[in-house]
């Protein structure tokens, strides 16, 4: 009797086992070891594993991947018994959590000699290109650098010149005629094909493309419901060739705020973009991964796009513009809506690996920065372009740094500011966003995953922010 009472009691615990592993998170952060999703670690969660080794259930690919906390690359017993000592308090974190995203993959590393191409829209009679290093000062050819020679013809009827570059040995590129010049370009890995369209500051700017690639990638549109009681746009670009149904090839995935602004959508906030969707196509062209890009919208008014991408992390400094519209940031929120939320969302949705980067510009720049900081152990990278720390006052920022732990593996860091006199907003940002490198570095943040590139004509718009994204991208996966 006493057989067939344990025996009943099994059955219905198998049966109610199977019920609760059937299920899953589709919104939740991922928590190691949650196997059935339901956001608490228990004993039901290794019994979950042991029915889908033996065949009994069947986990989805979001249940596998939290359930593999042994950071080997397939679920086994292992896992199970990884959960049962975490249960037992012998162990205070899985294995996979003590491991970084460079551990757990690797970037692709793309060939130093790289094609660059020109289109002469503006149809000059001689076309040379200036090449050097911004850092070192070499030269590759002294001014006006080397006559382009043997030019195509694009569909327009423009002429396209092209050269090779070592991008290792060399950063900038002055396309010019002799007399008229452009501005000085940066050129990286992610660089690809220039043209001149428009003159800021008395010099001609270019915009970026992918040379010889006719297509565009794809953009989806989700709204996703914000902490604070409305919808948010979130755009998703994938590039030309992903195919969802393909899951043996992984993209990594960077997360960048002021969503709208990014691939020349009509709600971008100035006119210009930020071009990732041309930058990320010319990377893959130069044997570079591809690159899920995954814009998180701003609010729909200033005054609310200050409040969402303001970190809360003291008392704001005064002046320049810094009113009540910053006043108890919702940084926070702005951040945990990211990490619990969107990229949850993204991963079980898309073919990711686990490189992530986080990036943004102006207030994006501090909230990018700060989700980072928060996060250094889910992003590779940060991007922070004009970054407005200037809300808070170094001794503000010396307190929040001096209590994170730089000890371990963390996230590279790419600073940019412009310093154009011309551009008051921008020249206001300078002190702090060069300065940032220097605080970190006295608070333990290691050297050679920091680099701070200043552009002193560059102004505070996405016209210098598209430029400088290529070599953003490009030192960040450290290529």
């Amino acid at each position: 009797m006493k057989k067939r009472i344990l025996s009943i009691l099994l059955i219905l615990t198998l049966a109610v086992s199977t019920a609760v592993c059937a299920t899953t998170a589709s919104g939740a952060s991922v928590l190691y070891g949650d196997a059935d999703g339901d956001g608490v670690v228990t004993i039901m969660d290794v019994t979950c594993i042991q029915r889908h080794l033996i065949g009994i259930i069947k986990l989805d690919d979001a249940a596998v991947k939290r359930s593999m906390v042994s950071g080997e690359d397939e679920l086994d017993i292992t896992d199970a018994t990884y959960v049962q000592r975490y249960l037992a308090d012998m162990i205070d974190k899985f294995p996979i959590e003590n491991k970084q995203p460079e551990e757990q993959e690797e970037v692709t590393k793309v060939k130093d000699n790289i094609t660059i191409y020109f289109s002469n829209n503006k149809k000059w009679s001689t076309v040379n290109a200036y090449i050097y290093n911004n850092d070192t000062g070499a030269e590759m050819k002294t001014w006006p650098g080397t006559a382009m020679t043997n030019p195509t013809v694009n569909d327009l009827g423009q002429q396209v010149f092209s050269m090779t570059v070592d991008a290792t040995k060399y950063n900038r590129v002055i396309f010019n005629n002799g007399s008229t010049q452009t501005h000085d370009l940066p050129l990286s890995k992610a660089s690809s094909g220039y043209f001149i369209d428009k003159k800021m500051n008395g010099k001609l700017m270019a915009s970026l493309y992918p040379y010889g690639q006719s297509g565009e990638g794809k953009i989806t549109n989700v709204n996703m419901d914000y902490p604070d009681g409305y919808k948010k746009r979130i755009y998703i670009w994938t590039p030309e060739g992903y195919d969802p149904s393909d899951k043996s090839k992984k993209y990594s995935v960077l997360y960048m705020c002021d969503g709208q602004n990014l691939f020349g959508q009509a709600t971008t906030l100035s006119g210009y973009e930020w071009e990732c969707d041309e930058t990320v196509l010319s990377l893959m062209q130069n044997g570079g991964d591809g690159i899920i890009v995954v814009g998180i919208a701003c609010g729909n008014t200033e005054a609310l796009r200050n409040h969402e991408l303001t970190p809360n992390i003291g008392n704001l400094a005064t002046g320049m513009g810094i009113d009540s519209s910053y006043e108890n940031g919702g940084g926070k929120v702005f951040s945990d809506f990211v990490t619990d939320t969107v990229i949850p969302y993204v991963e079980n949705n898309y073919n990711v690996n686990s490189i992530r980067g986080i990036a943004g510009s102006s207030s994006g720049g501090i909230e990018a920065f700060y989700i980072g900081m928060e996060n250094m152990d889910k992003f590779r990278y940060i991007g922070a372009l004009s970054p407005a720390f200037i809300l808070y006052n170094k001794s503000v920022w010396d307190e929040y740094l001096g209590a994170k732990d730089f000890s371990g593996n963390v996230p590279r860091i790419y600073f940019f500011n412009g310093n154009s006199k011309n551009d008051q907003l921008e020249q206001a940002l300078y002190t702090n966003a060069t300065a940032m490198e220097g605080w970190m570095k006295a608070k333990g943040y290691p050297a050679d995953k920091m680099t701070t590139v200043v552009d002193q004509n560059g102004t505070h718009s996405e016209a210098f922010w598209a430029l400088y994204f290529p070599e953003m991208l490009s030192w960040c996966l450290d290529l």
